[in-house]
């Protein structure tokens, strides 16, 4: 494993979860207008009988098309070595807008703070300060990408 990988796998599978949910979303409601009667579609509820608040909601549609869905995912990151470096770049292009600039600007409009004061001086310094650390972010997956594609095999791990 070299220096590039060894940040923590578990903030990555995280990543991915969350950044997975709109398109599970989008699929099972696509999935749903398109065959509304389908018993593909229906919600089975599980009850735990030694629990009170212990049920668990399950279709057919979300566990088949999820788990096709983490499948190729999968098979995809397989095939590259560098696949966590793409995640990383996914990961910092949207960390500063999504986490960073909208919530602070949302935030200054909401609290009426005024321009020019300390406390938006201080929001603004803040989101430069993400807005670099997003940048040197993404140059630092760009360059895991291009080391891993010099040494890069399909379907070939190295421990």
């Amino acid at each position: 494993m070299s220096e590039l990988d060894s940040f923590c796998p578990e903030s990555s599978t995280f990543t991915y979860m969350v950044y997975a949910q709109p398109v599970f979303a989008i699929n099972e409601k696509w999935i749903g207008s398109r065959w509304p009667t389908s018993s593909f579609n229906k919600i089975y509820t599980i009850r735990f009988p030694c629990s009170r608040k212990g049920s668990l909601h399950l279709s057919m549609n979300r566990l088949f098309l999820r788990t096709i869905f983490v499948v190729i995912t999968t098979a995809v990151a397989m095939m590259f070595p560098f696949f966590n470096a793409i995640l990383g770049l996914l990961g910092s292009v949207s960390f500063w807008p999504l986490t960073v600039y909208f919530p602070i600007s949302m935030y200054i409009v909401q609290a009426k703070i005024k321009r020019g004061s300390y406390h938006w001086f201080g929001l603004q310094a803040l989101g430069f300060v993400c807005l670099i650390v997003t940048v040197v972010s993404g140059i630092g997956s760009v360059a895991g990408m291009v080391e891993f594609l010099k040494k890069a095999r399909l379907f070939h791990i190295e421990m």
